[in-house]
């Protein structure tokens, strides 16, 4: 994790840069809306959403733009699936991974007649039950895995604890980190909460990303992120020293 990724563009979902993204640890919105049994589906390449994360995408495609005008005005939970290969500018289903983020729309800017800006809000991991149209864009039906917890023992608390500490030392180590990610990974008391905020920060590819979003136990959720912290934290105390 460096200062570009703490404060750099989550790629929209046609890979074009939008403004400054929000990656916030997870908030009241107000009542957290009603995940359909049926989705529409938002292709999303070069990145992955996690639950609890706000997003900027900027949208494009005419089949997302479509999507968007569709599905809007009768509800706006959508799901973000990540593309396997990103150059792929109309994917299939088997062009996408199985499991992804259902997203909140928060805010929707149109910057023209073909490129609108999206702001979304990750709620729940799913994975894809059975596809049901491919055209004029795809839907399908998902389901809504719950995340195996560990008992509460000690263990536990000290390894959610050590997560925390880390994450922290590396963003105080981090040149012009915002203090206000600092305070936020310090005010999460949930070890959920705090992988999937940190997960998408992390310094690796996407294919290690999606891995950990399809992760439904916790611990071992919890363990895959502390490694990457605890790699990425190595490197920058060296580089402290130097």
């Amino acid at each position: 994790m460096n200062d570009k990724q703490i404060s750099a563009l989550q790629p929209g979902a046609d890979l074009k840069p939008g403004p400054q993204s929000t990656i916030a640890a997870p908030t009241d919105q107000g009542q957290t809306p009603r995940i359909p049994e049926e989705l529409s589906i938002l292709p999303v390449r070069g990145f992955v959403v996690f639950p609890g994360t706000v997003t900027p995408l900027n949208v494009q495609r005419a089949a997302s733009l479509k999507l968007l005008d569709d599905t809007l005005p009768r509800t706006k939970v959508i799901a973000l699936l990540t593309q396997r290969d990103e150059t792929k500018d109309e994917p299939a289903p088997e062009d996408l991974y199985s499991v992804g983020t259902a997203a909140r729309v928060l805010k929707l800017i149109r910057q023209s007649e073909d490129h609108v800006l999206v702001i979304v809000q990750g709620l729940r991991r799913f994975s894809l039950r059975k596809i049901i149209a491919t055209s004029p864009f795809l839907r399908a039906e998902v389901d809504l895995p719950k995340s195996i917890s560990p008992a509460p023992t000690k263990e536990w608390e000290a390894t959610f604890r050590n997560l925390r500490d880390s994450a922290t030392k590396l963003f105080e180590l981090t040149p012009d980190a915002p203090e206000q990610v600092r305070l936020m990974i310090l005010n999460i008391d949930d070890a959920e909460q705090l992988a999937d905020f940190l997960a998408p920060n992390l310094n690796i590819d996407v294919a290690q990303k999606q891995a950990i979003l399809e992760e439904l136990d916790l611990e071992k959720r919890v363990r895959a992120v502390q490694k990457h912290i605890s790699a990425q934290l190595e490197i920058a105390e060296i580089q402290q020293r130097l």
